[in-house]
C-alpha cells in the first residue's frame, strides 16, 4: 500500500492561492451574479446612456465587478497573514501523511498532531498550476504543492480521487461541473 507524505509551509502567496481556489470552487453563485450584473450594467449604459456621465459610471462599475473577482479572497488571506505576524506567530506549516483510510496532519509549528481527516469527510478537491487542494469544508482546506510530489503527482492524484470519490477540479466551470457530476454518478453504489 502506497502512502504519501508532504510538507507544506505557507507564505502569503500560498495563503492567497488557497483563498482563490476556495472562491473558485465554492462561490460560483457570487461569480455568476457578478458577471450577470456586469453585463446588465454595460447593456444599460450602451443602449440607454447615450454617452452620458452616468453611463460611463455604469461601465466603470461593471469593469470593477469583472476585474475584482478575488478582492474578498485577497483581503481574507492578507488579514490572516497580518494577524499572525502581529501576534508573533508563524504562518501555518504542516506535514500531511496520506494513509489508507485517513490523512494525518502534524502541525510543524507546535509539533502537535491534529485530528485525522477521514477521506469521506473531504468536501471538495481543487487544482491550479502549482498545487492540489483538499477542502474539509467550503471554509477551510489544505494545500499540497505539486513540486513536493514530484514524479508521484499522478499516483497521488489517483490515490486521493479513489479514496474520496471526487475529482480534482481546476475551476468549477459548467464543463467541469458536468464532469464532476458524471464522475459522481459513475462511482455511486449500485443500490442507489
Amino acid at each position: 500500500m502506497e502512502t504519501f507524505e508532504v510538507e507544506m509551509r505557507h507564505d502569503r502567496q500560498s495563503l492567497t492561492a488557497l483563498a482563490h481556489m476556495q472562491y473558485d470552487l465554492f462561490c460560483q453563485r457570487n461569480r455568476a451574479a457578478r458577471g450577470l450584473l456586469s453585463l446588465t450594467l454595460i447593456v444599460i449604459a450602451i443602449f440607454y446612456g447615450g454617452g452620458s456621465w452616468w453611463s460611463l459610471l455604469l461601465i466603470a462599475y461593471a469593469c470593477y465587478l469583472t476585474t475584482s473577482t478575488y478582492a474578498s479572497s485577497n483581503r481574507t488571506a492578507r488579514r490572516i497573514a497580518d494577524q499572525l505576524e502581529q501576534t508573533g506567530q508563524p504562518l501555518p506549516a504542516s506535514r500531511y501523511i496520506f494513509e489508507k483510510s485517513k490523512i494525518r496532519i502534524l502541525d510543524l509549528n507546535s509539533g502537535e498532531e491534529l485530528d485525522p481527516v477521514p477521506y469521506g469527510e473531504i468536501f471538495g478537491l481543487g487544482e491550479d498550476r502549482d498545487a492540489l487542494y483538499l477542502f474539509r469544508s467550503q471554509y477551510g482546506g489544505y494545500r499540497v504543492p505539486k513540486e513536493a510530489l514530484g514524479e508521484r503527482e499522478d499516483s497521488f492524484r489517483r490515490f486521493v480521487e479513489g479514496r474520496t470519490g471526487k475529482l480534482f477540479i481546476r475551476r468549477l466551470t459548467p464543463l467541469n461541473r458536468l464532469r464532476s457530476w458524471l464522475h459522481a454518478r459513475e462511482t455511486e453504489p449500485t443500490h442507489l
